[in-house]
């Protein structure tokens, strides 16, 4: 990796681990229900013994974030982002939905809806 300026891609050949070794071998998601518009977000966990790759994820997923965006941040096709994925939601590093989801309660929010359907 001589030679390389800082914040340049790296290409497979820099790769320390082949992307099947992280996979398992595997070319497709256990989970067929995702897809590119699925949802995930990052739960708290230690993620200091995962590869690289996986911790580029969780660092993205801080907030929800689709599955087609985290390959077009990383860089990655999409099929190995979806493994990828599925092995971070297998492991429980990832949580599966939508932001919309979750759960808002800002009571100052919910009365003046709440008023604002009295008045109707």
């Amino acid at each position: 990796m001589a030679g390389r300026e800082p914040g340049e891609a790296r290409d497979e050949s820099d790769r320390l681990v082949p992307l099947y070794v992280l996979v398992n071998g595997r070319t497709t998601p256990r989970n067929a229900a995702l897809d590119l518009a699925t949802q995930v977000v990052a739960l708290p966990a230690d993620t200091t013994v995962l590869e690289p790759e996986y911790q580029q994820i969780l660092r993205q997923c801080r907030e929800w974030m689709s599955i087609a965006e985290i390959s077009a941040y990383l860089g990655r096709p999409l099929t190995v982002v979806k493994v990828l994925v599925d092995i971070l939601l297998e492991q429980d590093y990832l949580a599966l939905g939508s932001a919309a989801q979750q759960t808002v309660y800002d009571r100052a929010l919910l009365e003046t809806l709440l008023c604002g359907l009295q008045r109707l």
